[in-house]
Order: C-alpha cells, then sequence, then structure tokens
C-alpha cells in the first residue's frame, strides 16, 4: 500500500517497514542533480548516500535475510536498526543472492555503494572531497542506482498486486 512521508511516497514491505518507492528515489536523485548545479556539494553529497542507503535497505528486504534478522534483534532491543556493517552486510548479502559476485554487476553495485559511503563521510561530514572527487563518486553512485532500478521495479509491482488481491 502507498502512503506518504513528506514529500515522498512510501510502500510497505512485508517486514512491515515502509520504503521509499523507485518513484521517490528518482525525484531524490532529480533533487540531488539540482543541489549540483547550485553547487550545494555537501548536500548533494548526502543526497546520493539517502538514496544509495535506501536502495540497501529495500533490497535487504528480499536479497539479506541473515543481515534482516539482525535488524530485527536490534529492533526488538530498542537499538538503532541499521548500522553501517550492516549495511555492508546486507551489499554483500544481496550480491550473493541475486548471483552478481564474480559479475561486472557486482563491481558496478560495491562500487556505487563504497561510492555512495565516501559521499557520506569524506563529503558530507569531513568536507574532504574535491568537485572532481565528489563527481567522480557520484558516477559510480548513478551505476548502482541504474542496476537497482528494474530489480526494486519488479519488488513493487509484486507488493502492489498482493496489496490489490489482499484488499489491504
Amino acid at each position: 500500500m502507498m502512503k506518504y512521508y513528506g514529500a515522498y511516497t512510501v510502500i510497505e514491505y512485508p517486514s512491515g517497514y515502509p520504503r521509499l518507492t523507485l518513484e521517490s528515489l528518482e525525484k531524490m536523485e532529480a533533487e540531488a542533480e539540482e543541489l549540483l548545479r547550485e553547487r550545494e556539494y555537501i548536500q548533494a553529497c548526502e543526497k546520493y548516500y539517502k538514496i544509495a542507503e535506501e536502495i540497501v535497505k529495500a533490497l535487504g528486504e528480499y536479497y539479506a535475510p541473515e543481515t534482516m534478522e539482525e535488524v530485527f534483534e536490534r529492533i526488538n532491543e530498542e537499538l538503532t536498526p541499521w548500522t553501517t556493517r550492516l549495511l555492508n552486510k546486507a551489499v554483500d548479502e544481496i550480491l550473493s543472492n541475486i548471483r552478481w559476485e564474480g559479475t561486472e554487476y557486482e563491481g558496478i553495485f560495491r562500487d556505487g555503494w563504497r561510492a555512495a559511503v565516501t559521499l557520506h563521510r569524506e563529503g558530507f561530514h569531513d568536507f574532504e572531497l574535491t568537485l572532481r572527487d565528489i563527481l567522480h563518486e557520484v558516477r559510480k553512485v548513478k551505476g548502482m542506482i541504474a542496476l537497482a532500478k528494474d530489480i526494486l521495479r519488479n519488488i513493487e509491482g509484486n507488493l502492489e498486486r498482493c496489496s490489490d488481491t489482499t484488499g489491504i
């Protein structure tokens, strides 16, 4: 079922947690591009990181069951659900379960995730990246986004069909 979260649309995943829709992620990507054009580099770094993080969380719901178990344990313990370690673990598990290990897709996805973390840490928090560095890392994140789009589109389609048939 689609809901709104501020300016973004979310869809409820089987875990019961809402995730940003592909449409919302595309909107965020357009906002990140606009931030780059406006020379708001620090905010653009964080926006690209957030897109990549949301992709990992959404794909993790289907392709990283071991990681999701840990996330749910942390929730039950009233801790922050996701940590950097768990996001990295989810990336490994996603790549394995999608069967991208050893393919060019693994490099694109993994490089995109690492670039997003670099943008977050060194671009947003530490202000250490040059414009050239930022644009280089953004290209990698865009590769990750492009790979994830079809998968997310299929997941959302399945979720919508399920909610249509269950009357939710």
